[in-house]
């Protein structure tokens, strides 16, 4: 789809790095738009996603200042769960209103998609 794609590009123009949203139609997923949002360390990618059911899920992809790799981390508050994790250059979180396995779940498939 050309929007997807000049979304992609404008975004990764921003990042300096390919920010590709990975597919997660496996897990019932479909990506439905993205933006530019700024974090203390610069510009983010947010892209988002969505189920059948209008669950959402959230991608949060920016560049990484330290030069290091962080195992996956779990935090939840509020009714919202995220895992994030450092795979260097970018950082990663996947967040939603859901339960921590069926997020597990999602962190999971686009951490096997790191790098896009």
């Amino acid at each position: 789809d050309t929007e997807e794609k000049h979304l992609i590009r404008w975004l990764s123009k921003r990042l300096g790095q390919p920010v590709k949203p990975p597919p997660l139609a496996d897990l019932g997923f479909r990506l439905i738009g993205g933006r530019l949002v700024a974090d203390a360390a610069g510009p983010a990618a947010q892209y988002m996603y969505q189920d059948k059911s209008k669950r959402r899920v959230t991608l949060y992809v920016r560049r990484e200042t330290e030069a290091r790799n962080a195992a996956f981390r779990f935090a939840s508050e509020g009714g919202l769960s995220a895992f994030y994790w450092i795979d260097s250059p970018l950082s990663y979180a996947v967040i939603g209103q859901m339960e921590r396995e069926e997020l597990l779940k999602l962190a999971r498939m686009v951490y096997g998609k790191s790098g896009f």
